[in-house]
C-alpha cells in the first residue's frame, strides 16, 4: 500500500482524484471497478431482495395472526422511516468525507448489514421467543416482531445509500444506468428465490414423530434469509477497493518559530502561536461535524430543481409501491380467498387465509421474474424508447392496472397484474438513480450541481421511501378501517402510481448525444499524472 510511482492517465486508467465533499486538501483515489467486480458490488442489492421478500410476504400476516388491530396494522411501519428521514441525510454525508481506513462507504454498509441480520432473526423467531417469555399472552411476541421489523426496515432502506454512492464511486462514466440495471437484476433474481422460500410449506421438513415441528416454516424462511442475505453483503464488501479519504492535516510550518529567533516574532510570543496550533488541531473535528450539518442542510435547501421533479415522482412511486407490497398477500388471503387470519388455527376460514397468503407469495415470485427480465431489457429498449415513454409506462400505465385489480377481484387477474408490478419497481430502483449520476456528470460545469455529494442526493432520493413509509403508516391503516375492506388501499396504491406517471412530464432528460459529448469533455479532463496506489 502507498507505493509512490507516476503514470499517465487515459481513459482505460483505474484510478482518478476526486473533490474531498468536506473540504481540505484530502481527496480520495477513484478506483475505476473491473465488470465483474461491479457485479460483486451490486450483490447488496441481492441481499435486499432476500430480505425484502420475507418481509413483505410475511410480517402483515404474523401481525395480523398476533392480533394486531387492523387500525393499528400500518402504524408499525412508522418508526423506520421517522428515524430515517433524521439520520439518512446524515449517513450519506458522513460517508461522503468518512476517514476510516477500510473506506468511505464500506464501514456503513457493514453496520447495516448486522442491522439487518438482527431484524430478520427477530421477526421470524420474535413470536415464539415472546410466547416462551410471556405464555398464553401476545403482547411480548408482538413488541419483538415490531422491533425487529423496524430495525429490518431501517437497514434495507438506509444501507441503499452508501451502497449507492459507493457503485457510483467506482462506476465508469456513462455506465451509471447499466450499473443500476444489474443491481435490478440481482435483486430479481433474490426476490425469485426469496419469495420462493416464502410460497413454500416448510413445516413438513422439521415434524417430529409425536406431530410437532422442531422449527416453523416462518423460522425457516427468516433464518434461511438472513444466511443469503449475509452471503450476499460480504461478497458486496469485498468487490472492490474502497479507497479512504485522506484526513486533512493543519498546516503548522506557518505558525513555527525559527529556532534562531528570539522568543517574540511580530510582537507576538511564542507560548501564543503555540496555543493558536494547539487550537487548530482541537477544532479539526468539530470543524468536520460543522461542514457535515452543513453539506446534510445545504443539500436539502439548495435542491436543485431537476431533483427536486425527480423527489416528487420517487415519492409518489413508493407510496404507491409500498401500500401495494404491504397489503397485497393479506388483500389475497382476505378478498380474494375469504379467509380470516384472526380465525382459529385449525378453521376453514384461517387455513383460506394461509392459502391466500402462499399463492400472493407465489405471485411475487413471477414478480420478481418480470422485474429481471424488464431491468435485463431495459438497457435496450432505451436505444429506441426515451426516458420520459418508459417512466409513463413504468409508473402510470402499471397504475391504471391496479387500479382495475381493486374493482375487479378475480384470482388470474390479481395475480397477472401481481406480476405486472415488476416492471414498475425495475424502472423505480434503477432510472431516477441514473439520472441523478448522469445530472451529476452533465451540470458539473453548474453552480447549483457543484459540491453536491453523489452520498447526500442518493439520501435524499432514498428519503422519498421513508416519506412514502410514513404516509402508508398513518393514512393506509384509517382508509381500511373506513372502507371496510383492503381493496380501498389498492385502490389508493394504483391513483399513486398514475400520479407519478404524470410527474414524468416535469422530469428533466438528458439528451442522449449532450450527455456523451459531455463525458467524452470528463474523460478527457482526466489526463494528468497522479500517484499509483495499489489496489485489492
Amino acid at each position: 500500500m502507498g507505493q509512490n510511482e507516476t503514470e499517465l492517465k487515459d481513459t482505460n486508467n483505474s484510478l482518478e482524484n476526486l473533490p474531498n465533499p468536506e473540504g481540505g486538501s484530502g481527496n480520495p483515489t477513484k478506483v475505476v471497478a473491473k465488470p465483474y467486480q461491479m457485479v460483486m458490488l451490486c450483490c447488496f442489492s441481492a441481499a435486499l431482495g432476500v430480505g425484502y421478500s420475507a418481509q413483505s410476504a410475511y410480517v402483515t400476516p404474523i401481525l395480523a395472526q398476533l392480533g394486531v388491530p387492523l387500525r393499528y396494522l400500518t402504524l408499525v411501519w412508522a418508526s423506520s422511516p421517522i428515524v430515517g428521514l433524521i439520520t439518512q441525510p446524515f449517513i450519506g454525508s458522513k460517508s461522503d468525507g468518512c476517514t476510516s481506513r477500510w473506506g468511505r462507504r464500506r464501514p456503513f454498509i457493514l453496520a447495516f448489514a448486522i442491522g439487518i441480520l438482527l431484524g430478520l432473526l427477530m421477526i421470524g423467531f420474535g413470536r415464539d421467543i415472546g410466547l416462551a417469555i410471556l405464555p398464553n399472552q401476545n403482547t411480548v411476541a408482538i413488541v419483538l416482531v415490531i422491533i425487529g421489523n423496524g430495525i429490518l426496515d431501517y437497514g434495507l432502506d438506509a444501507s441503499q445509500g452508501p451502497a449507492r454512492a459507493f457503485l457510483y464511486d467506482v462506476t465508469p462514466e456513462g455506465q451509471e444506468q447499466r450499473a443500476h440495471i444489474i443491481c435490478t437484476i440481482l435483486m430479481a433474481v433474490a426476490n425469485v428465490i426469496g419469495y420462493t422460500i416464502c410460497a413454500i410449506d416448510w413445516d413438513s421438513l422439521f415434524v417430529r414423530e409425536d406431530g410437532s415441528v422442531a422449527m416453523t416454516s416462518v423460522q425457516f424462511v427468516f433464518l434461511v434469509s438472513s444466511i443469503l442475505s449475509t452471503i450476499a453483503f460480504i461478497i458486496c464488501l469485498f468487490s472492490v477497493k474502497d479507497v479512504p479519504l485522506q484526513k486533512s492535516k493543519p498546516d503548522k510550518t506557518k505558525n513555527k518559530l525559527d529556532p534562531a529567533t528570539s522568543n517574540t516574532t511580530n510582537g507576538i510570543s511564542k507560548e501564543k502561536l503555540d496555543i493558536e496550533v494547539i487550537t487548530t488541531e482541537d477544532n479539526l473535528s468539530q470543524s468536520q461535524s460543522t461542514s457535515c450539518i452543513n453539506s446534510v442542510f445545504g443539500g436539502f435547501i439548495r435542491i436543485p430543481k431537476e431533483l427536486w421533479f425527480l423527489v416528487i415522482m420517487n415519492t409518489l412511486s413508493w407510496t404507491g409501491f409500498i401500500t401495494y407490497f404491504v397489503i397485497y398477500t393479506d388483500f389475497v388471503g382476505i378478498e380474494v380467498y375469504k379467509g380470516d387470519p384472526t380465525a382459529a388455527i385449525n378453521s376453514t376460514a384461517f387455513g383460506l387465509y394461509t392459502a391466500g397468503v402462499k399463492t400472493g407469495s407465489w405471485a411475487f415470485v413471477g414478480y420478481a421474474i418480470v422485474t429481471g427480465v424488464y431491468a435485463l431489457s431495459l438497457d435496450f429498449i432505451q436505444k429506441y424508447v426515451s426516458i420520459r415513454i418508459l417512466l409513463l409506462f413504468g409508473y402510470g400505465a402499471i397504475g391504471g392496472l391496479v387500479i382495475l385489480m381493486s374493482q375487479v377481484i378475480a384470482l388470474p387477474l390479481v395475480i397477472g397484474i401481481g406480476c405486472s408490478v415488476g416492471i414498475n419497481f425495475a424502472t423505480m430502483f434503477s432510472i431516477p438513480y441514473a439520472l441523478v449520476g448522469e445530472y451529476h456528470v452533465y451540470f458539473k460545469d453548474d453552480t447549483r450541481w457543484q459540491n453536491r455529494g453523489f452520498g447526500v442526493d442518493s439520501a435524499i432520493l432514498n428519503s422519498c421511501f421513508y416519506i412514502g413509509q410514513l404516509v402508508v403508516a398513518f393514512c393506509v391503516g384509517g382508509i381500511i378501517e373506513a372502507a371496510g375492506n383492503r381493496s380501498a388501499a389498492v385502490l389508493f396504491s394504483g391513483i399513486c402510481y398514475v400520479a407519478a406517471g404524470l410527474m414524468a412530464f416535469t422530469i428533466t432528460i438528458i439528451p442522449k448525444n449532450d450527455f456523451q459529448d459531455t463525458e467524452k469533455e470528463v474523460k478527457s479532463s482526466k489526463l494528468e499524472v497522479v500517484p499509483k496506489e495499489t489496489t485489492i
